[in-house]
């Protein structure tokens, strides 16, 4: 009989994917641990290995298709029995398995000058990303064009970013594909299908509520000025983090949500980061939040922001988060209504710090303005409880040097 591999647990409570492609199919020789499918979980994308070798005989769905842990994945011919035969090789789709064919490399595949998102799992875009490599700049070998490990062996050095000349951090994700899509109907599926499942969700079961205000950001953009100049990275992103976990650590109400008509207040403070990327807008987590300075938030937000970008995170990146913060500044807006992600009371959200006429002293100057929203579950949260939450965490970005002090 041949092997029935199922859809496993991956882990993290999820009990769907969706399979988001094939690596192999029906008649493909398959080594054990060699990637099956890639398949797609609460926004993070996964390779499945083969648990044995064999050749191929079916395929448990389509691409776009859902699937439930448990359900038949594929089923391998593993030659433990010789009951159930391999379906044969069709020479005009794989004529290396042709008679009298020899197998022979396949033929490199240039990237596309287009600037499309390059094909590479998430291991790969995970090596890619340790190894400084561009993946854009790397010639791809493996089938269906995706870039292999042995691709990134070739591509040596000069497809390495340059220590010496750090790229800055991106201010506007934008791409060559941002907002495109042919006339017609589209299966709503991936990243897109599960932003819609969450924001649908979130929309009819939180009675939302937001409050507006701005702030003299001056201090703020002096502090991470002469943090730059003792050597020291600071962004103001990683200042609303930590004055964020500082907040909810003394209104824990606000760091809970509803859950089967219970208030549960989470026990650990965990950050989510709105990150727009190719793919679609996700929201890596930075757990235990309130442990961390200003500093390792820094470093620790960069890094998922990179990691999120390349397509390597994991599912455990996505899961966990107790409030959220979008900072759609960095995309140039000054206000937005953000919708609370389920299983959390609020969401903090920051728009651009521009020059604005303010007032100082009874006289009209111009100086930098941070305009932000909060938006909260009126389950749990009232007007008095959001503003002096919201006061705390100005308190904080007005006069960052609090943070160090421990003010």
């Amino acid at each position: 009989m041949p092997f029935v591999f199922r859809l496993p647990d991956i882990g993290e409570g999820l009990d769907e994917a969706e399979i988001v492609e094939w690596l192999v199919q029906p008649g493909d020789t398959v080594a054990r641990d060699q990637a099956l499918v890639e398949v797609l979980t609460d926004k993070a994308s996964s390779e499945l290995p083969s648990p044995v070798a064999g050749v191929v005989l079916t395929l448990g769905g389509a691409e776009g298709d859902l699937l439930h842990v448990g359900d038949v994945l594929i089923e391998i011919q593993d030659g433990s029995s010789g009951e159930a035969q391999a379906p044969p090789t069709d020479p005009a789709r794989n004529p290396d398995k042709a008679p009298g064919n020899t197998p022979v490399a396949p033929p490199a595949i240039e990237r596309p000058a287009s600037g499309g998102r390059p094909k590479a799992s998430p291991a790969i875009r995970k090596l890619a990303l340790e190894l400084g490599i561009d993946l854009a700049a790397v010639t791809s070998t493996g089938p269906g064009g995706r870039i292999t490990a042995a691709d990134l062996d070739a591509a040596g050095p000069e497809s390495t970013a340059s220590p010496t000349t750090p790229a800055p951090p991106p201010a506007v994700f934008e791409s060559s594909t941002l907002g495109q899509m042919t006339p017609g109907r589209h299966a709503l599926r991936g990243v897109r299908g599960v932003i819609a499942r969450n924001m649908a969700q979130s929309w009819s079961e939180i009675p939302h509520i937001h409050t507006f205000d701005e702030l003299d950001a001056s201090l703020l953009l002096d502090f991470r000025t002469r943090m730059q100049g003792m050597g020291r990275t600071v962004t103001p992103l990683a200042v609303a983090l930590v004055a964020s976990a500082r907040a909810l650590q003394r209104y824990p109400l606000v760091n809970a949500c509803v859950e089967d008509d219970e208030i549960l207040v989470h026990e650990r403070v965990n950050l989510g980061v709105a990150v727009a990327t190719e793919g679609g807008l996700v929201v890596p987590v930075l757990e235990d939040a309130d442990r961390l300075d200003v500093f390792a938030t820094t470093a620790a937000v960069g890094e998922l922001a990179e990691r999120a970008r390349s397509g390597s995170l994991a599912a455990a990146d996505l899961r966990g988060a107790t409030f959220t913060i979008t900072n759609y500044g960095s995309l140039g807006g000054r206000w937005a209504t953000p919708i609370i992600p389920p299983g959390q009371a609020a969401i903090f959200g920051m728009g651009r710090i521009a020059d604005r006429p303010t007032v100082v002293d009874g006289a009209v100057v111009v100086r930098p303005v941070l305009p932000f929203v909060f938006g909260a579950d009126h389950r749990l949260v009232d007007g008095d409880l959001l503003e002096a939450f919201k006061r705390s965490i100005i308190n904080d970005l007005t006069e960052p040097l609090r943070l160090l002090v421990g003010a």
